[in-house]
């Protein structure tokens, strides 16, 4: 699990002592899967959380990539990302974020290439015994 300890000034090298403790009471899972729920509900089902990273900056949280894919494409690129309070298991700033997603979301669908679509339908699929289905013409009026 990554850990990335945020707000320590250091120099490049050297011997460091770190000691801090932490409450985590929300695994990386439940906090990768909390985000999905919230995705799918409140923001699009194209957006999908990545594994998150443990960030200790005062308040422990983790942080959760959030991808927007494209089913002809997959994973096209990352939109924001998503902080879970690792001792509750509440989003953080929800609101602002989704505006986030959004944002950047849009942008990046449209660098998405059209979906090609298929011009024929393989003879597999066609059904043999089956009569053709008279035309229905509408009128106006």
């Amino acid at each position: 699990m990554p850990v990335l300890l945020e707000g320590i000034n250091i120099s490049e090298v050297g011997v460091y002592e770190i000691k801090q403790t932490l409450t985590v009471q929300v695994t990386a899972e439940q906090a990768r899967r909390a985000v999905n729920r919230w995705l799918l509900e409140q923001v699009s089902d194209m957006l999908h959380a990545e594994p998150p990273t443990l960030v200790v900056n005062g308040r422990t949280v983790w942080r959760v990539p959030t991808v927007l894919t494209a089913t002809h494409v997959g994973v096209v690129g990352v939109v924001g990302t998503v902080e879970v309070d690792a001792a509750t298991g509440d989003l953080i700033d929800a609101d602002q974020r989704r505006e986030e997603l959004t944002v950047n979301g849009v942008k990046l669908a449209a660098t998405i290439p059209p979906y090609p679509g298929s011009r024929s339908i393989s003879n597999t699929f066609v059904p043999g015994d089956v009569p053709q289905a008279a035309l229905l013409v509408a009128e106006e009026g």
